[in-house]
């Protein structure tokens, strides 16, 4: 089964992963959880959340700033699975034992590597995890930055009292609430077109605005995005 740990379109975090792991673990299913959104911003602790046993994939392209090309697997221990697409890596753990006649698989996660492919990316990301420990930027910090930042747009979006037909934050539990407002918006696509004319970079999906705040950003930067988010809604 494959679930998301946030919902990529309302930021919403999804509760009861444990509950859900449990059900797969009597029906003999596995669990693949996709925690792209989660990373870097949100704490993830797979025994915190209770899914020891899940499969976990992410990217590091979002929140973790790793750049391209950078995302993991994260295999739970004592499996037993033959993956349908693998690539010759995965033989270096055993390629004293290889059969010509069969795909081999080492154990553990070595059965899922790939072949061949660009490293780069991961000299990146070791220089960004480095900065992020040299300024203390560790997720708890940042979970706490982005709450702030994400509660200022909140507040300030509701303060512009937009016709809800026009736009409205989408409600949930603030503690559900992931790293970036979702704001329900009938012309959504046109919005977004329109404030990156004006040097505000956000996205669309569907009648979803999505304003993703970064720790980077100053509040005066955050208020000023809404104030030009008003500016192009009414107009």
């Amino acid at each position: 089964m494959l679930v998301s740990s946030v919902l990529f379109d309302t930021a919403e975090i999804v509760p009861d992963l444990a509950t859900l792991a449990a059900s797969c673990r009597r029906h003999g299913a596995r669990l693949l959880i996709d925690a792209y959104h989660h990373l870097n911003v949100v704490p993830f602790d797979v025994t915190a959340l209770g899914i020891p046993d899940a499969f976990v994939t992410g990217g590091g392209y979002k929140y973790c700033q790793l750049g391209e090309g950078n995302c993991f697997l994260r295999v739970p221990p004592d499996h037993n699975l033959r993956p349908v697409l693998t690539g010759w890596f995965a033989e270096f753990a055993q390629k004293e034992q290889l059969d010509s006649h069969r795909v081999s698989y080492p154990a553990g996660a070595a059965a899922f590597m790939g072949a061949t492919y660009d490293p780069v990316s991961h000299y990146r990301a070791a220089a960004v995890f480095d900065f992020h420990a040299e300024h203390d930027l560790h997720v708890n910090r940042l979970r706490d930055i982005n709450r702030r930042q994400v509660t200022l747009l909140k507040s300030r979006v509701e303060r512009l009292d937009l016709d809800p037909a026009m736009a409205a934050v989408v409600a949930m539990p603030e503690h559900r609430r992931g790293g970036f407002l979702a704001i329900r918006a009938a012309r959504a696509q046109e919005l977004s077109t329109a404030l990156r004319a004006r040097g505000l970079r956000c996205d669309a999906r569907g009648t979803l605005l999505r304003m993703g705040p970064a720790p980077y950003l100053g509040d005066d930067q955050l208020i000023e995005a809404v104030a030009i988010l008003a500016d192009v809604a009414i107009a």
